[in-house]
């Protein structure tokens, strides 16, 4: 499932990254968004905020499916 079609509240492992070019995979993994960490979702609207490692990151819905995790 895509980070976008996430729950709230729920925590997931980052299963792949399918980005359309070089810089977005670069942008995602810049933030910790790397294929095995463990994130969890905090909001989904109108921004994704998720915990990552020790911090807290704010992506959009674009970015957001580019990003596809598991339960």
């Amino acid at each position: 499932m895509k980070l976008s079609d996430a729950v709230a509240n729920n925590t997931y492992i980052i299963s792949s990254l399918s980005c359309n070019n070089h810089n977005d995979a670069v942008r995602i993994s810049a933030l910790g968004f790397i294929p095995g960490s463990k994130i969890k979702l905090l909001q989904s609207s109108p921004y994704k905020v998720c915990i990552i490692g020790s911090g807290k990151v704010a992506i959009s819905d674009n970015m957001a499916d580019m990003i596809n995790v598991e339960q």
